[in-house]
């Protein structure tokens, strides 16, 4: 059973819609394996959510995930184990625990992800906000998941500025031997929350590409590079966008990335 940690290089950068868009195309690879091999088994997946701030019952970005991969809501989700701990404060995970009186533990996240993968063979762990963040006064995100030895899938764009934060991403990734595992180049954005009215660039993007492409190959050829499409409108609103040839490009173009998956 794998699990996979996905992080971003900056909050807002599209981890929601690249873990739910990776569930789906996980869903649907092993579902056409099926059709087209009778002795093909069906891998299960299921998503999960580190901490969930600024929210009440379950997780806003588990329901996302949910409406993404086009099922229902799972009895693991009204259980709280793909979402141990929500937060009412949109906030970092240790402040918004504090102002509840509800201080994080850790291993409470560790064994809801342990009961997932008793019952499925790729959990995919999507973090809160970037890999700095700190989970308690004294454990930081990126801390935890080198404790699990997860393999990353790290989130970037190409908003000006997202070269040295990927490269920031993936030094501190290397200083703390956590494999990387891919880079998902998230070309959607939202259209709030944003910190400035910075506006897409099409020579920044197109470089931004370019230039982290040409360092992965050279520092971790190993690493896969995922193109998730831009689309319309947001995440649950527009399902049809997302679910458009764009995204069943992304699916076959992960051929290879899933099958990594399965038997990593």
């Amino acid at each position: 059973m794998s699990v996979f940690f996905i992080s971003g290089i900056d909050t807002d950068i599209g981890k929601t819609y690249a873990t739910g868009a990776l569930a789906q195309a996980l869903l649907q690879q092993t579902q056409r394996a099926v059709q087209h091999d009778s002795n093909s088994t069906l891998t299960s997946v299921i998503t999960q959510k580190l901490i969930q701030t600024g929210c009440e019952g379950i997780s806003e970005d588990i329901i996302r995930h949910r409406d993404m991969m086009g099922i229902p809501l799972q009895a693991v989700d009204h259980q709280g184990l793909t979402c141990p701990y929500v937060f009412k404060k949109p906030a970092s995970p240790h402040l918004s625990s504090m102002l509840e009186s509800r201080l994080i533990d850790p291993q409470v996240i560790t064994q809801a992800t342990k009961h997932l993968t008793d019952s499925y063979d790729i959990v995919l762990l999507e973090g809160a906000g970037g890999l700095m963040v700190p989970l308690t006064q004294s454990l930081l995100t990126i801390d935890y998941v080198a404790n699990m030895g997860y393999p990353m899938i790290l989130v970037t764009s190409g908003r000006l500025g997202s070269i040295s934060h990927t490269l920031l991403s993936i030094e501190a990734l290397t200083q703390r031997q956590i494999p990387l595992h891919a880079v998902s180049y998230n070309q959607w954005q939202p259209d709030k929350h944003l910190a400035s009215e910075y506006e897409p660039d099409n020579e920044i993007t197109d470089d931004t590409k370019t230039y982290l492409q040409a360092y992965l190959k050279q520092h971790h050829p190993q690493t896969y590079w995922v193109d998730l499409p831009c689309v319309a409108g947001s995440i649950t609103e527009d399902l049809e966008s997302i679910n458009s040839p764009a995204m069943t490009n992304m699916a076959e173009q992960m051929k290879q990335y899933t099958a990594a998956c399965v038997n990593f």
